[in-house]
């Protein structure tokens, strides 16, 4: 949820900087696919992904966790690559280890 969250806060932002003419033909568009349809500058990614980690560490997601999920969004938007759950699943696999997340853990802290 977490990256369909950050893709869908990016997709908004992308829209509200271009005008009436691209803005028309995407309101059909689900605004996590928007990136698919609008191409997306690596220099506008930190504008678009400002903040979209918020709730995530809110909830105590582990940093290493968060910095992959965010380097595999920020290669969704620069390529225009649609959100696929295998392809999220591939990249989670290549966590060094598994976490216990917050809400499946029994201490307070989210550790195992």
């Amino acid at each position: 949820m977490a990256v369909l969250r950050a893709l869908q806060l990016a997709g908004n932002r992308i829209l509200g900087k271009r005008d009436r003419s691209v803005r028309g033909p995407m309101r059909s568009v689900a605004p996590w696919s928007i990136h698919v349809h609008v191409r997306v500058g690596e220099h506008e990614l930190d504008g678009l992904l400002k903040d979209a980690w918020q709730i995530p560490v809110a909830v105590g997601l582990p940093d290493d966790l968060l910095n992959l999920l965010d380097r595999h969004v920020r290669t969704l938007l620069a390529s225009g690559i649609e959100f696929r759950r295998d392809d999220l699943a591939l990249t989670l696999s290549r966590l060094p280890r598994q976490y216990a997340l917050p809400w499946d853990s029994s201490s307070p802290s989210g550790k195992p």
